[in-house]
């Protein structure tokens, strides 16, 4: 049988076409009622306990349509339901929250010193840690990671595990690229090997990415929606950042290399940076440089760096000045960003927020334009902190993320 002659154009056109079919996701029903038990499950969590009479009120679904992924979210030991208390006449209202012990996540905050590994339910609550000394090879860290799930989970069916590392990490793969202090890294697929080792599904993630992600639950939790920000932690050798628009972690477009501020270069005939660049802005900001500012030439220690902070909060005059100096620098950067990103708010973690109130206004005004108010505030919890709760976070994200849809 002849075979029919397909013209050049029409079938570059029908090539086209099916590529598109096959890369779209279009709303199906399904997706639609995933969509929607994604908003009343963030919606329990936000303000629990509701009723069910309140959720159709907040979302605009049909009662009916409440219950029935209410129904659903029970059925998966997800929600709990607990009667109201009577008040006068008519039926008492069944009040819904999350079940705390429906899933269980370990969330891992990886330092190049020390490793945390916490233990949360669904409501991101932390309910055990363990902490250890942070191997220099990975498939040692991955040991003493199980080791320690085995400690926290006390007969707990753990169902995701995330991770925060201080490094360069493919976000999707869980591959890490480049952890400054720990060269062993380099090339380890973090991700896979702790799903091996927990039998668990595992992410990982930049520790600024995941300090940001902690940052929007913690605002969303005291009814503060911040959708576009940038977290900021300033280190002792480095600066490091997260960027949310939308809500939602920008990582760049090879899920690598994102919001690396740290980089910008403020001053090219300035010192040079590891990146191999002259004046990073890093170089003029972290709690070396800070330390620099206050004893030239002197040796760094967290000791000292501390006894030099308490003296600035307690208005020291050398220590203030020094302080002062850092403060610009901040300043010159964080105008930098918000020309380029215009932020709700840029948020400030690292040591340099012990001493908020003596440098705030400096940050705020040195390098303002009038064509530009950016607000800019500590963030929520001490850096560490924000790094393990973001891994929770990022491990409670399979059940709180709404499905994914378009290109």
């Amino acid at each position: 049988m002849a075979s029919k002659k397909v013209s050049g154009k029409g079938n570059s056109s029908g090539l086209r076409a099916n590529a598109a079919v096959r890369i779209s996701h279009t709303a199906t029903p399904s997706s639609v009622r995933d969509a929607n038990r994604s908003i009343i499950l963030n919606l329990i969590r936000l303000h629990q306990p509701i009723s069910r009479a309140a959720l159709s009120e907040r979302t605009g679904i049909y009662r009916s349509n409440v219950s029935g992924i209410v129904e659903d979210l029970v059925a998966r030991d997800l929600v709990v339901e607990k009667r109201g208390k009577p008040e006068g006449r008519g039926r008492v209202p069944i009040f819904l929250s999350l079940k705390a012990d429906g899933f269980w996540v370990l969330g891992i905050n990886m330092r190049a010193q020390r490793t945390t590994v916490a233990l949360a339910g669904l409501t991101g609550e932390l309910c055990a840690q363990t902490d250890f000394d942070t191997p220099s090879e990975p498939g040692v860290l991955i040991s003493e990671v199980a080791a320690a799930a085995r400690r926290l989970n006390g007969g707990r069916e753990i169902q995701q595990v995330a991770m925060s590392l201080p490094g360069l990490v493919h976000s999707d793969s869980g591959l890490v690229r480049w952890i400054p202090k720990l060269p062993a890294y380099s090339g380890f697929n973090m991700a896979s090997e702790l799903q091996k080792a927990l039998g668990v599904p595992a992410a990982v993630d930049n520790d600024c990415n995941l300090g940001a992600l902690a940052e929007m639950w913690l605002s969303e939790a005291e009814n503060d929606h911040i959708r576009d920000f940038v977290f900021l932690e300033i280190g002792e050798v480095g600066v490091g950042a997260g960027i949310l628009l939308n809500r939602e972690l920008y990582r760049g477009h090879d899920c690598t290399l994102a919001a690396e501020f740290g980089h910008m270069i403020v001053d090219p005939n300035g010192p040079q940076c590891a990146c191999g660049r002259h004046g990073c802005w890093e170089l003029f900001v972290c709690d070396h440089a800070a330390w620099n500012n206050y004893a030239p030439g002197s040796h760094f220690n967290p000791a000292r760096y501390e006894r030099y902070l308490k003296a600035a909060a307690a208005g020291d005059l050398d220590a203030r000045r020094a302080a002062q100096r850092t403060a610009r620098y901040l300043s010159l950067g964080i105008s930098n960003i918000a020309f380029a990103l215009n932020p709700a708010v840029i948020v400030v973690a690292g040591k340099v927020t012990s001493i908020w109130d003596a440098v705030r206004t400096t940050v705020e005004e040195a390098f303002a334009s009038t064509k530009l108010k950016v607000y800019v505030r500590p963030a929520k919890l001490e850096a560490g902190e924000m790094f393990l709760r973001g891994a929770i976070h990022l491990a409670l994200s399979k059940v709180f993320a709404r499905p994914k849809l378009g290109w």
